[in-house]
């Protein structure tokens, strides 16, 4: 499934895509904003979410539509995006980007709003695993809009570690000193600990449960270079060989030869994997709503959905470019990143808030600091 003949160098070579192509393919998008409704919108637009959404060209054609600023403040965790739109709210952010089972939780807390966006255009081309989601309505209304999904694969430097792992265990090997590194979130690792200690529910762990997924990351601090707070760091590392394991999403070898680094191989564990999908949600109280959901419609639109693909390379919610890829041939690369698998979502350990969260952080900080 991870085995890798071409570069997405040579990919983007072969199928020569671009935007107004693609756009094309799928039939055409206009733009959802009159020029009228672009007189009216006000910015700028502050958005709080992770740097696989941030596409610049992207922010700069929404500039050019609507005269509207988009301001990208980099996220790392959803607990710390949860703290922080508590702490600043619609008067500091607008758009917010939340992972899984969070949603409902930054619902519940009154720090998301609901929005109709089944009145989008683009609301039709979700795969219908996203459009059944009631998790995320209220309604006929939605707390987010749907972006992007992954398993979280373990990804292993070849030429370092020669047999294949068969368990999750080989993480505990000694001859892993220093050369592993996960995203600092926080209760994520605590789960991936809770997976290897075979607790019932990782994000839902008995106090016992908890005591030995803190043993397990005790025991594997050795093996733990750092803990960076975005995953673009990740692929650094894993390219300049600094770390030869790391959990990232369904592209992450391809993300990481294209840095310049070593050959990859993938692994889902058998003792299960976590997995994700993410949407983006407006934050009550929004002080700058209109032009918010204006975003979010200019953001899905088809060309950016590809482009984005094609540069963060994971699944997204999107149907549209699963289609053109498999016009242009390369349905082996969208089956090696999951895209044509949507069903894997419900065979995946779901991010979500802990009830006991606090718990997580706290095991996680004294066994790994603050």
């Amino acid at each position: 499934m991870f085995d890798r003949k071409k570069t997405r160098r040579e990919f983007l070579q072969d199928s020569a895509i671009g935007g107004l192509g693609a756009t094309a393919a799928l039939g055409g998008v206009s733009s959802l904003i009159s020029p009228a409704r672009a007189a009216n919108l006000e910015g700028p637009v502050n958005v709080l979410s992770w740097g696989s959404r941030n596409m610049q060209h992207e922010i700069e054609d929404f500039y050019k539509e609507t005269g509207v600023h988009i301001n990208f403040i980099g996220a790392s965790g959803n607990s710390e995006n949860l703290a922080k739109i508590k702490l600043g709210g619609g008067d500091q952010y607008d758009v917010v980007g939340v992972d899984a089972l969070w949603v409902p939780k930054f619902y519940e807390l009154g720090v998301i709003e609901v929005f109709d966006f089944e009145k989008m255009p683009e609301y039709a081309d979700l795969f219908d695993q996203f459009k059944q989601m009631t998790v995320w309505k209220v309604g006929n209304l939605w707390m987010a809009q749907p972006w992007a999904w992954s398993p979280l694969v373990l990804w292993y430097n070849t030429n370092h570690i020669k047999t294949p792992p068969t368990s999750i265990d080989f993480l505990w090997d000694p001859a892993l000193k220093g050369r592993i590194a996960f995203t600092r979130q926080q209760e994520d690792v605590i789960a991936w600990m809770g997976i290897a200690t075979g607790a019932a529910k990782p994000y839902d762990m008995t106090k016992a449960e908890l005591a030995k997924a803190k043993d397990a990351l005790a025991r594997l601090m050795p093996n733990i270079l750092k803990f960076p707070p975005q995953e673009e760091e990740l692929v650094r590392l894993a390219a300049d060989e600094s770390i030869w394991v790391t959990a990232l999403s369904a592209g992450g070898a391809l993300r990481i030869k294209d840095a310049g680094g070593p050959q990859m191989a993938g692994f889902l564990p058998p003792e299960g994997y976590i997995g994700y999908f993410d949407g983006d949600c407006i934050v009550a109280g929004a002080a700058h709503r209109e032009a918010a959901l204006a975003w979010l419609g200019h953001r899905v639109h088809a060309k950016y959905v590809l482009e984005n693909f094609e540069k963060y390379l994971r699944p997204l919610a999107y149907r549209g470019p699963l289609d053109l890829l498999k016009s242009e041939g390369k349905s082996d690369l969208a089956h090696e990143l999951f895209y044509d698998q949507p069903e894997i979502l419900s065979k995946m350990v779901v991010i979500g808030p802990p009830p006991n969260i606090g718990d997580y952080v706290d095991a996680f900080n004294e066994v790994a600091g603050s």
